[in-house]
């Protein structure tokens, strides 16, 4: 019995092992480079690092609030006229499992946010530097809250699974709070830079979606390796049918929102097939794309089955699917959208009056990142910090950043010879620029002016 449960433990055990090995990796890699806002190699191993610890973010945030929904609208009502003497071990075993996920959560949030700061300030990790980013950015205060709604929704299910075999207002906390829980998770969102309230409340209800459905992935095994293997076969198999009859109902509404939102999202932030084919975040998407497609096979098999047959290990298959989605949906969160990466030649950054312009000697590849300039409370700041990788074509690449007071950009060459140029334009005029001709040189931009002196982490 206890062997499948070590199999599940196993599965989100590994992919926290492996962000954690990837960060390590990163933070050797950057002592031994230069501390630049742009190195050579260090920089592509952190963001890769960053976008798995911020996919495991995004998975344990959405596992802890399915498993809540799992256990409120599935299980409680199916099992609750069932006296088989396991009416306290049930919820337990899924009280333990939200604090396991609350655990991963902390551990998820104790890597982002130094990585974070690393990676956005280009300094060497210090308390002073992971004050900074703790407090004074909006990633800090948006992992300060994750926690602490993660904590309460942890809480209110200790205190719910103490209480009557019941969806009371013990378990509507819970799920209160776990839905304030995934708001965070849109607000570090693309669609929160939208600043629309539409594209806000797409992408919230496209993870509140997802987390219902999500939930079921994670608390079948749960139940399987757990209460439902004490029991007697008949009373399993009863117990097993319905709920995956109820399940299939809240899934079915679940995916067609997922499918709808997602969609949305997809022709928001990806105008056209040549974007999608030709970005980082294109491509991410279609992986996205391709792990959500065999998804959706294995669970109109399950569906069929009824728990019956190969059940658990479909819903096994499907569970490790759903963990690479979230590693795919790190990546998707923190590339710069299509839209944006897409360059325009020659073109004044697409509706925007501030754009970056990337030139130079043809084929060189580069990357970099940015973003605007804004007035906080200790002067300019910088905020809005995405990251661009190409090649240098016959004619200019630019980035829209949009109407904004003003703008940063930290590109580098990825390969030796050649020039690299960077400029800011403002309604169509160069106003800062920068060019480098050393080897895997690097460029600062910063406009207006005097933000170089009072720019931080972005």
């Amino acid at each position: 019995m206890k062997r499948p449960m070590r199999r599940v433990a196993a599965t989100l055990g590994s992919i926290s092992v492996a962000g954690l090995a990837a960060v390590w990796f990163a933070e050797i890699t950057y002592a031994q480079g230069s501390h630049s806002h742009l190195t050579h190699g260090p920089l592509l191993n952190e963001e890769v690092a960053a976008y798995i610890v911020h996919g495991l973010t995004q998975g344990a945030s959405v596992f802890l609030a399915g498993l809540v929904a799992f256990v409120s609208l599935v299980w409680l009502p199916i099992s609750r006229a069932e006296d088989n003497g396991h009416q306290k071990k049930d919820v337990g075993l899924f009280r333990s499992w939200v604090w396991m996920l609350v655990g991963l959560l902390i551990i998820a949030g104790l890597v982002e946010l130094p990585l974070y700061a690393v990676r956005a300030s280009g300094e060497a990790l210090s308390p002073g530097l992971l004050r900074e980013a703790l407090l004074d950015t909006r990633v800090g205060q948006l992992c300060m809250e994750r926690l602490v709604f993660g904590v309460l929704t942890a809480t209110a299910v200790t205190y719910a699974a103490a209480g009557p075999r019941r969806f009371t207002y013990r378990w509507g906390a819970a799920v209160v709070a776990s839905v304030l829980l995934l708001m965070t998770l849109t607000q570090q969102s693309h669609a929160a830079a939208e600043e629309s309230f539409l594209p806000f409340l797409v992408d919230w209800l496209h993870t509140m979606a997802a987390a219902l459905w999500m939930g079921g992935l994670l608390g079948f095994p749960i139940l399987l390796v757990g209460l439902l293997r004490t029991m007697p076969t008949e009373t399993r198999v009863e117990l097993l049918k319905r709920s995956v009859r109820r399940f299939s109902k809240v899934a079915m509404i679940a995916v067609m929102i997922v499918v709808a939102t997602g969609l949305y999202a997809a022709l928001l932030h990806v105008p056209s097939v040549s974007a999608l084919v030709g970005t980082s975040y294109g491509r991410a998407l279609l992986i996205k794309l391709g792990l959500l497609g065999f998804l959706l096979a294995l669970g109109g098999w399950n569906l069929r089955l009824g728990g019956r047959g190969p059940f658990s290990r479909l819903v096994g298959a499907e569970l490790i699917l759903a963990i690479g989605i979230f590693v795919a949906t790190g990546f998707l969160t923190s590339l710069p959208p299509a839209d944006a990466d897409q360059p325009g030649v020659g073109e004044n950054g697409a509706g925007g009056n501030i754009v970056v312009r990337v030139s130079g000697t043809q084929g060189i590849a580069y990357s970099g990142n940015y973003g605007k300039v804004v007035e906080g409370q200790q002067g300019k700041a910088f905020e809005g910090w995405r990251m661009a990788y190409d090649s240098l074509r016959a004619e200019p690449v630019e980035y829209k950043v949009g109407e904004e007071e003003g703008a940063f950009a930290f590109f580098q060459k990825n390969q030796a010879g050649g020039t690299l140029r960077v400029e800011i334009l403002k309604d169509g005029k160069p106003v800062a620029s920068r060019e480098t001709s050393e080897e895997f040189g690097a460029v600062d931009v910063v406009w207006p002016p005097q933000a170089e002196t009072t720019a931080g982490i972005p």
